[in-house]
């Protein structure tokens, strides 16, 4: 739904099961306030043949961040269609010394009353929350928009990740130097995305673990929803059911106030300790591991052959407050990998054991098709291959798909056909395409529209190794 006589003056004139937990104290009692904070990304790891254990430093990735005793509170008032009020808090926890030209730029706006009567005006949900940049009041004709006075950009100050209810900084495309009024809260982990793009964003804060949940509220669209009121509008919140006959200022998640706050008590933590868990989000295969001083070491002997593992490290707080990173351990990319970790040495020189067309368990299952299944030699694994099967677009399949692991380098796919299931013929024309994922991959071939009109038709995708 579009409003444009409403906002047409205004934009014409602005141009992933928690199974182990340790706690070690990173240092002693803090003499101020901290909160939790991820430094620097846990790093993606690559599993070597005949390597069973990780350890990584955590000394090097979290840690806590010390924070004013002074919290900013932003009051988010509006009016339901039946007329009765809502009301909101957003808490946000500001750093002491870690950003002290954004905290004081931030600071600044807040203090002048810049904010007042402030909208949330981009809205992208499981993403990010962005305000500061423009308000909104109820005049004779309807609502008068206006830009929030801007001073002067400030320096950029990235260190802290953007992880999961963090408050951060916006800017311009192309210029890491160019933050003004308008900031935004991650309602996701964005690290990987924000640590990286033009210089990285600036963490300034993180919003208070008891308000976080208004945040997320606002994010899931309880009582609201996106509305597109054009350019740097095209995704902002209203309280849903918001049509031209009510649309007023008091339909918007609107700031009536912001101002400092003492810190609300419980918020921030009293020192530096911090529990950590290992948490598995695919629940595939088998973890144990330890804290051994700082570093977090994780036995993976056991694990299925499945390519690859999605794994979250929480740092927890004395007060609750957590912060949580993911990272991926690859398994075997390359034949040659897959094979020494199965084998002897005595029977890695015999390609009749360990070559890729052997089959020395006698199932039926090649070595080969046992490493694109990311499976285990021995044992009768052939219940455990993945067939391929069907998409299909009306009465007709459009696509033949098959999981295969995750990241493998050495490995080529052809399709085939038969009308018999036992002549087969390469499919002419069509390539494979690879979508990964964090669980496993998918080898994807787009059916002919001629192949399609056969009475009968099998198809089979063949592998081959590049060794």
């Amino acid at each position: 739904m579009e409003f444009q006589s409403a906002v047409s003056s205004l934009l014409s004139s602005l141009v992933k099961r928690i199974v182990l937990v340790f706690c070690f104290p990173i240092s002693l009692a803090a003499q101020n306030p901290v909160v939790p904070v991820l430094n620097t990304l846990l790093p993606d790891v690559v599993r070597n043949a005949g390597e069973n254990k990780l350890s990584i430093d955590l000394s090097g990735h979290f840690g806590v961040e010390e924070v004013q005793d002074q919290a900013v509170r932003l009051t988010a008032e509006w009016k339901y269609l039946d007329g009765s009020p809502g009301l909101a808090y957003f808490d946000f926890l500001l750093f002491r010394d870690r950003t002290p030209i954004t905290t004081t730029n931030f600071l600044g706006y807040v203090n002048r009353g810049d904010y007042e009567n402030m909208i949330i005006h981009r809205w992208v949900r499981d993403f990010v929350i962005q305000g500061g940049g423009f308000t909104i009041t109820q005049g004779d004709a309807g609502p008068e928009f206006d830009q929030v006075a801007t001073q002067a950009p400030i320096l950029n100050e990235f260190g802290v990740s953007n992880t999961f209810g963090t408050i951060s900084m916006a800017k311009l495309g192309g210029d890491p130097n160019s933050a003004t009024s308008q900031w935004f809260i991650s309602t996701a982990p964005n690290s990987d995305n924000l640590d990286f793009q033009n210089g990285g964003f600036t963490v300034f804060g993180r919003v208070s673990r008891e308000t976080m949940q208004n945040v997320m509220d606002l994010n899931h669209g309880v009582d609201f929803s996106p509305y597109n009121l054009g350019g740097a509008f095209s995704g902002t919140p209203l309280v849903t059911g918001t049509v031209n006959e009510n649309f007023t200022a008091e339909r918007f998640f609107r700031f009536s106030s912001a101002a400092e706050i003492a810190l609300p008590e419980g918020q921030a933590g009293v020192d530096s300790t911090l529990v950590y868990s290992l948490i598995e989000n695919d629940g595939g295969g088998s973890v144990s591991g330890q804290i051994v001083g700082e570093t977090l070491e994780i036995d993976y002997a056991d694990w299925p052959l499945s390519g690859r593992r999605l794994l979250t490290v929480q740092a927890l707080d004395s007060v609750g407050n957590e912060v949580l990173d993911s990272f991926r351990v690859d398994d075997f990319t390359t034949y040659q990998e897959w094979k020494e970790s199965q084998f002897s040495e005595i029977d890695l020189t015999n390609d009749e054991v360990s070559g890729p067309g052997a089959d020395s368990d006698g199932d039926g299952v090649s070595n080969l098709i046992l490493y694109v299944n990311g499976l285990k030699a021995g044992g009768d694994k052939l219940g455990q291959i993945e067939a391929p099967f069907l998409i299909f677009g009306g009465q007709s399949p459009t696509e033949i798909r098959q999981r295969i692991a995750i990241g493998l380098t050495d490995v080529d796919f052809s399709l085939e056909y038969s009308q018999t299931a036992e002549d087969w013929q390469p499919v002419e024309g069509v390539s494979p395409r690879v979508q990964e994922s964090d669980e496993y991959d998918l080898v994807i071939f787009n059916l002919p529209a001629g192949a399609q009109t056969e009475t009968k038709v099998f198809y089979r995708i063949r592998f081959s190794t590049t060794i």
